[in-house]
C-alpha cells in the first residue's frame, strides 16, 4: 500500500525501493537534497539511509559502518563523526504519510481558501505571529493552497501546502495565533489543504519535530501514519575541513 511513497523516498534519497525496505545501512550522495550543506539520517524500519554531500562520502563510507545504524540518531555520536564541521542537529523529526482512502476530513464551515489579493491579510498575520513562528511552521514563498479561519478582518489560523521535488509530493504547514489555539482550527485548516492536495493526486507527506506532539496529533486525526523518522546535521563545510577526517575516510574505504 505504500509503494508510491517507497518509490518517492527511494528516488529522493538516491537508492532503490527494494533497498529501502531491507535491513541495513545505505550511504548515498544527495539527490532530492542536492545543494543542501548537511546530512540526513533517515530511518524507516530497520533501514537507515544517510544522504550526504559528495565531498563527505569517503569519510562516511569508512566511518559509519563501524558505528552501526542504531546510533546514527544520537547527537553525541554525530558530533564525533563530523568533528569541528558539526554545526547543529535538527530532529529527531516525524515523517508521516497519508493514503487517500485513510483521509479523515475535519470540516469547519468557517474555513475558506484565500485569494491572491488577500496577501495583505497573510502578511499582517505573519507579523502578529512573529517571524520565528512563521518559519518554524514551514511557510515560505512557494506555499500554496492557503486556507484560513478569520475573525473579522484578522486571520487567526492558517494552513498551506509546500511542494517538494517536482511538485509530485508535499505536505501541510500550519500556524494558529497563540490566543486562538486549542479550538481545533489548526486541524480544520490543515484538513482543507490536505483535501485539495489529494484531489490533485499529490503524495501527501507530513513533517514536524518528534517533540511537537500537538502537530503530530493533527496528523493522526486526519489519518496520517508514521512512515519514518530522521535527523538532519547542518555542516559548516561541504567537505571535511580536518585533514585527519579526510585521511581516516580514505584509509577505511
Amino acid at each position: 500500500m505504500t509503494e508510491r511513497y517507497d518509490g518517492f523516498w527511494a528516488e529522493f534519497l538516491g537508492i532503490t525501493p527494494a533497498e529501502l525496505n531491507l535491513p541495513g545501512l545505505s550511504i548515498a550522495e544527495h539527490v532530492g537534497l542536492q545543494g543542501y550543506r548537511g546530512v540526513w539520517c533517515f530511518r524507516r524500519g530497520d533501514r537507515t539511509v544517510v544522504s550526504a554531500p559528495p565531498g563527505w562520502l569517503p569519510h562516511l563510507q569508512g566511518r559509519l559502518p563501524e558505528i552501526g545504524q542504531d546510533h546514527l540518531m544520537e547527537e553525541s555520536v554525530l558530533r564525533e563523526v563530523f568533528g569541528s564541521d558539526f554545526d547543529r542537529l535538527v530532529g529527531p523529526a516525524y515523517q508521516g504519510y497519508l493514503l487517500p482512502d485513510r483521509f479523515r476530513p475535519y470540516v469547519a464551515p468557517h474555513v475558506r481558501f484565500l485569494e491572491p489579493e488577500e496577501a495583505g491579510l497573510v502578511e499582517t498575520f505573519r507579523v502578529e505571529c512573529g517571524q520565528d513562528a512563521w518559519e518554524y511552521a514551514g511557510f515560505n514563498e512557494a506555499t500554496s493552497y492557503l486556507a484560513a479561519i478569520r475573525e473579522g478582518d484578522q486571520i487567526v489560523s492558517l494552513a498551506g501546502y509546500n511542494r517538494l521535488r517536482r511538485d509530485e509530493a508535499g505536505g501541510p504547514c500550519i500556524l494558529t495565533h497563540r490566543a486562538y489555539r486549542g479550538r481545533g482550527w489548526a486541524t480544520a485548516t490543515t484538513s482543507a489543504v490536505v483535501g485539495r492536495a489529494l484531489q490533485e493526486g499529490k503524495i501527501l507527506l507530513y513533517q514536524t519535530l518528534q517533540t511537537n506532539t500537538a502537530s503530530i496529533r493533527i496528523a493522526r486525526r486526519l489519518g496520517y501514519e508514521q512512515y519514518a523518522r530522521y535527523v538532519a546535521v547542518r555542516l559548516k563545510a561541504e567537505t571535511p575541513s580536518n585533514p585527519a577526517l579526510q585521511r581516516a575516510g580514505i584509509a577505511r574505504r
